[in-house]
């Protein structure tokens, strides 16, 4: 018996929930709070991608979901303290550094802990593996666009509701928005009166207005529509809870195609590991004609790194779509052998790599891959022999802490440290790459004790400065530029830094500058 993610037939969906019907009732309600958010989203993320803002827009999305969860009578599930401590932490992670890498993925995997809070908090998964969690992401994300208008068939509903009701109670939404509706005029002309009736107060509104151009205002009131109409459709879906959970007996295929598919693989992969610990691990027998070791080592990292990918997914399907056969198992087993192999074999020729031609973000990042497909694949060898193993909440664990981990690591601080200390003389030194760093690694490049090419930042700005005439001590200017483009870069980000937008990483290395 496995849980299965479906759809109820057309002639048994109903056509509200009880959710949905609560929504629509207390149309006032979710509304506003709509608004409301939309605006705070605005305040905390227009323009400010890594502010001090961030933690406070994490921690408002959270209390706004579950007080909305609250009043649709949706209970709390106190196993999702996990979901919610790493969105927090990641939203932190947002204003303690500046690399955009890490900015883009804290987003990301904000995103994707959030939809599975949603999920996990509206749906019983307890039983859920990989392809319902698929199943049901997807689902509710179509269901999000297909919720887009809901706001005003929610309003029209309500209000046609109220018109068949006594009026034993007194309304307050209609006569509210009729006082919006005619307040903003009047406080237009009132405000072009008073401003006519004094300089001063003409003048700070004129300076307000330069301020906030027009073009910002249509931007900022852009980007609150947006965020108004999806989260209301996201909560719209959840409640119409298109998917369900159901216990059925699933229908699998015969191992046997399994079985031949995995198994010449699995030859293929014995091979290649033997090669690999033979030529690469030992390094004791003959390599091809015009291969040196080091050249031999220094390639093929990423390719490895994406066979192990596809293994660990041949794996889940196997494990999911073909009834259990304890040769498939031998046989998926011994592919996670070769898989660890491959996984050792990628992680040494990419440290070979590093140690010719430096440290970059990219050559981090694999690094980490392999350690996090590493763990991921002790998990499946489990699972393999052992059934009952959650798999998906151990591998979103994993990915969860390892990612967390390199986030609060600050990479540009690390590669900048390595590619700059005097023990490590590398044949193709990129210091352009280096100009381009965020400021996490300010604290490295700025530091004359551990930058070797570095006597002071003053001595730096003085024998890179170009005159008027176009003059400069070319000794120095060459060697030196691109320690002056970060300065430059550097300068202008903390100087474009407010209380908005203040970022620990940009305040550490505004210290270095002056």
């Amino acid at each position: 018996m496995e849980p299965t993610v479906f759809l109820q037939p057309a002639e048994k969906v109903k056509e509200e929930t009880e959710y949905t019907q609560k929504m629509r009732t207390q149309f006032p309600l979710f509304s506003i709070g709509s608004i409301l958010y939309s605006v705070f989203y605005a305040f905390c993320l227009y323009k400010n991608a890594s502010g001090i803002t961030y933690p406070f827009f994490v921690a408002g999305t959270l209390y706004c979901f579950f007080f909305s969860m609250k009043k649709l009578g949706v209970p709390f599930k106190k196993d999702s303290i996990f979901y919610i401590l790493g969105i927090i932490i990641l939203g932190f992670s947002n204003c303690l550094t500046a690399s955009p890498q890490i900015l883009f993925m804290n987003k990301c995997g904000i995103f994707l802990l959030f939809f599975i809070l949603m999920l996990h908090t509206v749906y019983n998964d307890v039983e859920w593996n990989f392809p319902n969690y698929f199943i049901a992401f997807f689902r509710t994300i179509g269901s999000c666009f297909c919720c887009l208008f809901s706001p005003f068939s929610d309003m029209i509903s309500y209000f046609d509701a109220h018109k068949q009701e006594e009026n034993t109670k007194r309304n307050y939404f209609l006569p509210s928005l009729i006082g919006v509706a005619i307040a903003i005029p009047l406080l237009f002309c009132i405000t072009l009166l008073l401003a006519g009736a004094d300089a001063i107060f003409e003048n700070i509104l004129i300076n307000l207005a330069d301020a906030l151009s027009i073009w910002t205002v249509v931007r900022i009131l852009l980007l609150m529509t947006v965020v108004f109409f999806f989260s209301y459709s996201v909560l719209a879906a959840l409640c119409k809870k298109e998917v369900i959970e159901k216990k059925e007996e699933k229908t699998r295929f015969d191992p046997i195609t399994a079985i031949v598919i995995t198994g010449m693989l699995c030859v293929l992969y014995i091979f290649f590991s033997v090669i690999q610990v033979l030529y690469l691990f030992i390094g004791n027998m003959e390599l091809p004609e015009g291969y040196t070791y080091a050249s031999y080592a220094r390639e093929g990292f990423f390719q490895l790194l994406v066979v192990c990918i596809i293994n660990f997914v041949i794996i889940l399907v196997c494990l999911y779509l073909f009834r259990e056969n304890t040769i498939l198992k031998g046989i998926l087993a011994m592919i996670c052998g070769c898989t660890f192999i491959m996984i050792f074999s990628s992680a040494l020729r990419m440290l070979l790599y590093i140690d010719t031609y430096a440290l970059t973000f990219l050559r981090l990042f694999v690094l980490w891959a392999l350690a996090v497909i590493f763990f991921l694949m002790a998990g499946v060898t489990t699972s393999i022999f052992y059934k009952k193993f959650p798999l998906f909440v151990y591998g979103l664990s994993v990915v969860t802490i390892c990612y967390i981990a390199l986030s609060f690591s600050h990479p540009d601080y690390w590669i900048a440290r390595c590619n700059l200390s005097q023990e490590n003389n590398y044949e193709y030194s990129d210091y352009e790459y280096l100009a381009e760093l965020s400021a996490d690694a300010a604290p490295i490049i700025f530091n004359p004790s551990l930058n070797h090419n570095l006597t002071s930042v003053e001595d730096m700005l003085k024998k890179t400065n170009v005159d008027d005439n176009g003059n400069f001590d070319a000794d120095y200017y060459y060697d030196w530029h691109w320690m002056r483009r970060y300065y430059c870069g550097i300068e202008k980000d903390t100087r474009l830094m407010g209380i908005r937008t203040f970022n620990f990483s940009l305040y550490k290395a505004e210290k270095y500058l002056n």
